[in-house]
């Protein structure tokens, strides 16, 4: 309700059109095209504005830039480079930033959704209204905590591997580098991971642009507001919410949890069932989160620390006012097979690369303040293109280091069948922890 922005047409020639709609429309459009001023006076690449204009008879304003084809954002460019093209492309931003800050430019809220690359791979910085004009270069203090939230939408494991990739940042501003510079980024990426972890598993819980939280009948139902929720409630009626033998595949019995693979419209997914296994387990369940809960709530939280998992697409929970019952959880399938599968054949050599692949992923919960809470070898799914963990709703955030050290040792234990594999796995985390 704020803006819209869209692809359009100017004398044939297609632009990108920012309409601003809402009370605070004049002040919102003054203040994107005096930050893309800012930006073309610092020399920052930037579309150009071709226009400002008024929507006739209406009086909204709005913007008309440059339109860029065929590009994609910085986050999209980076997860899908490999490694020396990311450090390029991370080199790049730094060395942009640097010149915002130079002449004064800042980001109130700094995300990568912020920088495009065009088809020939160059780095374009948007939305100009988003950034704080300032007649002076940005101070040490808040330039540190622009570049914490910088490296805070990116893995721990960059800074860790490549603390030499800030040099582009300082030499650019003439800084001297040192490592009380270096801590202080360091330290405020860690800080805005977790708090960014928070802020995506509490919107998880209620209505906004990428979640639905609704009800149906005796069931209470948050999920992605991608996924149609006709066809979830479809599911629901036709399949009871139980496993259908005719169709749909048990991959794990149990009394307090089953978990099988069915489709939802065209999808195939994942559903586990938190069951209820008598009335003292009920009467314990009855007041308590379910598990459901805390597996849809920590999926949410990994995205911000990089850690993969199957993307989980609804929870839904059985009430009866404040009373909970059964809970369901629902997930793409994941990628590949387990790790204990996927390391029980063949010889030790040839899985170096997938165990270091692993070893990153144990290593990422500890260095990151999480605990799976159970790292059996069958909660890991390793496939090609990435290594997956499964199992969710034991995790816990703000680990001590003894909690973080026997979630080590139990993944270890995984392995004790073949002593070989087992000190190789337990160099890796050795030899992979910093410092």
């Amino acid at each position: 309700g704020r803006r819209l922005v869209c692809k359009a047409y100017l004398d044939h020639e297609p632009v990108l059109m920012k309409l601003f709609l809402d009370s605070q429309m004049e002040q919102e459009m003054a203040a994107d095209s005096a930050g893309v001023e800012g930006l073309v006076a610092a020399h920052v690449r930037t579309p150009d504005l071709l226009a400002r204009d008024r929507v006739a008879g209406k009086g909204y304003p709005l913007l008309l830039f440059e339109y860029l084809p065929d590009t994609s954002s910085f986050r999209g460019a980076w997860e899908s480079a490999q490694a020396p093209r990311q450090s390029a492309l991370i080199a790049d931003l730094l060395r942009m930033v640097a010149s915002q800050h130079q002449a004064g430019l800042r980001q109130r809220d700094f995300h990568l959704r912020n920088f495009l690359l065009d088809g020939r791979g160059d780095l374009y910085a948007i939305d100009g209204g988003d950034y704080l004009i300032s007649g002076k270069p940005v101070s040490r203090t808040a330039a540190l905590k622009n570049l914490g939230v910088l490296f805070g939408h990116l893995p721990r494991s960059v800074l860790v591997n490549e603390p030499g990739l800030l040099t582009h940042y300082t030499e650019a501003r003439q800084w001297q580098f040192e490592q009380t510079l270096l801590d202080l980024v360091f330290a405020g990426a860690n800080s805005f991971r977790r708090r960014r972890a928070r802020i995506i598993s509490r919107k998880a819980f209620r209505d906004c642009s990428e979640f639905k939280a609704w009800r149906h009948g005796a069931f209470h139902i948050n999920q992605r507001r991608d996924l149609d929720s006709q066809l979830l409630i479809d599911w629901m009626e036709s399949s009871r919410l139980d496993l259908l033998p005719e169709t749909d595949l048990m991959l794990k019995p149990g009394n307090s949890q089953t978990v099988w693979r069915t489709r939802i419209g065209g999808m195939d997914v994942v559903v586990k069932r938190y069951n209820i296994k008598n009335w003292r387990h009920a009467t314990r369940r009855a007041f308590s989160r379910s598990r459901a809960s805390r597996s849809w709530e920590n999926a949410h939280a990994l995205r911000a620390y990089h850690i993969r998992t199957p993307e989980p697409l609804a929870m839904i929970e059985q009430r009866a006012g404040p009373v909970r019952r059964r809970a369901w959880f629902i997930t793409r399938v994941a990628d590949g097979i387990s790790a204990g599968e996927f390391f029980s054949s063949g010889k030790v050599s040839a899985f170096k690369p997938d165990m270091r692949r692993l070893a990153e992923l144990v290593l990422a919960f500890g260095e990151n303040g999480l605990v799976h809470g159970d790292m059996k070898a069958a909660n890991f799914m390793l496939s090609a293109r990435a290594v997956q963990v499964i199992d969710l709703d034991s995790m816990r955030q703000d680990a001590r280091p003894a909690e973080i050290a026997e979630d080590r040792r139990r993944f270890l234990a995984n392995w004790q069948e073949d002593k070989n594999l087992q000190q190789l796995f337990a160099e890796l985390l050795g030899s992979l922890t910093p410092g």
